[in-house]
């Protein structure tokens, strides 16, 4: 064991002073040629015949320096350097079917990176907010569909009824555009909630207090939480601003608190004011938003059999307010992307139709670039290249394909998210304003790296393997004969180009159907 220990240590040591061995293995062949050469110079032969004698009996030099170099490093990994050494001077020797390749390979996946990179910022990514999943919001449902809008006696019902959830709180559907004209006017994103809103999504603080019940009443004063963001921008940080008055549609607020830089909501606000409910009204205006978290240890489908059971108990009792809904709880989150959650998938279904045409043209590029390279693999292979170090050529050719196209992929695939960005900003829950958006993790990443080397290896390697199957010998007899493309190749080429045109056409009708579907 301690034997292979210290080969592997050498070989690994072999990587970073190869040159100096391979002198001081040069300097030793040269004396033992030296030493031959004196010995047979004393024996009686001309320096000529002494010097041709010593190399005779030495052998094969360059076996024996290709020998020595093989024994003292990982034969693998020599052999992969010279692989990509190999590929990079024939990617350099093809400049247009380099550039032509990288750009279609990168289109496709860019494409697809931009769209999934939309898809894992509001599908995948968990909520900012502690423990996500057991955030719930109340929906009616009826014969006529589902709404998340509720009235004021609904929001009482649950409050008294809703045993299984806590933290009870409604905030508005939207952003509302209010004045403030303290200092400079503009206009301010805010949302009306109710006192235990910053409890339930967890909202930290770094001034103040939030909301308590006597200022959510339906007398309450007129107070306001602000931003992390607009505290900073607006009121230059002002660590006094707790207790001063601000006039938000010439009316007078007084601030009681600033939120943590990392809190974020949606719909995104810069400030919070309270909804001042009158509970006992009886208004049917379904205009709101409530939402509550699970208690701990009740999942989401007992949430809702106790919800069902009380609202039928309340049903039965004629004191329902909404006795044409069934009322349940789902996830917030599923809540916050029902809406955009077809669309996007759809969406990446179309873009996946964009990379399979981006493939065939890949494939058709590599497949012509076959065609001309096949004297050269042939000639390599008659003067000893075995199938399976071709091959390993060819797959290192498409995984340095596939690297750069991944590169300048995740590069184009920044920008479309980015231009997906700017062209809808509020269509997009989580992401709507640019400095919430997206950027790179490991998902986005392993999905264009994962994308790139699947297309970069299957039609990198069909190409190769069509190669092999017709047998090195038929392909250097047929180009020894013709000097040009065979018949063979002719009819491959043509079969190609049109099984590309047909796909392409296929795929973007496909595409567009898709795209257009999401548009409306």
């Amino acid at each position: 064991m301690n034997r292979y220990i210290a080969q592997a240590v050498a070989k690994l040591r072999n990587l970073v002073t190869s040159r100096e061995v391979d002198a001081d293995f040069e300097r030793e062949i040269r004396t033992h040629l030296a030493f031959l050469e004196e010995e047979f110079l004393r024996r009686g032969l001309a320096p000529a015949e002494a010097r041709r004698a010593a190399q005779l009996e030495c052998g094969n030099l360059e076996l024996t320096r290709q020998s020595h170099r093989d024994g003292r490093a990982f034969l693998w990994l020599t052999q992969a350097g010279q692989d990509i050494r190999h590929a990079l001077r024939s990617m350099r020797r093809s400049k247009g079917f380099t550039v032509a390749a990288i750009l279609t390979l990168a289109l496709g996946v860019g494409a697809n990176t931009a769209v999934f990179s939309v898809i894992d910022a509001v599908l995948l990514k968990p909520l900012n907010y502690p423990d996500p999943d057991r955030i719930v919001q109340f929906f009616l449902s009826s014969s006529g569909g589902t709404a998340k809008g509720a009235s004021i006696p609904d929001l009482r019902f649950w409050q008294d009824h809703a045993n299984s959830v806590e933290e009870i709180s409604a905030f508005d559907f939207g952003q509302s555009e209010m004045g403030l004209t303290s200092g400079a006017p503009e206009q301010v994103h805010g949302i009306h909630v109710t006192s235990n809103y910053f409890r339930l999504f967890g909202a930290s603080l770094v001034l103040g207090r939030a909301f308590n019940e006597d200022e959510d009443s339906a007398q309450g004063p007129n107070v306001v939480v602000l931003s992390y963001r607009l505290w900073k921008r607006r009121f230059g940080g002002d660590d006094q601003i707790i207790g001063k008055a601000i006039s938000l549609d010439k009316e007078w607020y007084t601030v009681i608190g600033v939120t943590g830089e990392s809190f974020h909501t949606e719909p995104e606000a810069q400030l919070w004011i309270p909804f001042h409910f009158n509970l006992n009204s009886v208004d049917q205006l379904h205009s709101f938003g409530v939402a509550a978290r699970l208690k701990p240890g009740i999942t989401l489908a007992q949430a809702n059999a106790q919800l069902n059971a009380a609202s039928e108990a309340a049903r039965r009792d004629f004191k329902l307010a909404d006795p044409d809904f069934q009322f349940q709880v789902r996830k917030f989150s599923d809540a916050m992307v029902s809406y955009v959650r077809s669309s996007l998938l759809l969406l990446q279904g179309a873009v996946i139709l964009v990379l399979l045409i981006a493939c065939a043209n890949l494939a058709n590029l590599l497949l012509m670039r076959m065609t001309v390279r096949k004297r050269e693999f042939a000639i390599r292979g008659a003067i000893g290249a075995g199938r399976g170090r071709i091959l390993r050529q060819l797959i290192m050719e498409s995984l340095l394909l596939c690297t750069f196209g991944c590169v300048v992929g995740v590069a184009f695939g920044l920008i479309g998210a980015r231009a997906l960005l700017i062209a809808g900003p509020n269509a997009l829950p989580y992401i709507g304003k640019p400095d919430l958006a997206f950027g790179l993790d490991w998902r986005v990443l392993g999905f264009a790296a994962g994308l790139s080397l699947l297309t970069a290896l299957i039609f990198g390697l069909l190409p190769a393997l069509v190669v092999c199957r017709e047998g090195f010998e038929n392909v250097l007899r047929e180009a020894g004969a013709r000097q040009g493309t065979g018949a063979r190749s002719k009819r491959a080429q043509s079969f190609v180009v049109v099984s590309e045109v047909a796909l392409s056409l296929v795929l973007l009708i496909g595409a567009t159907l898709l795209i257009r579907t999401f548009i409306s």
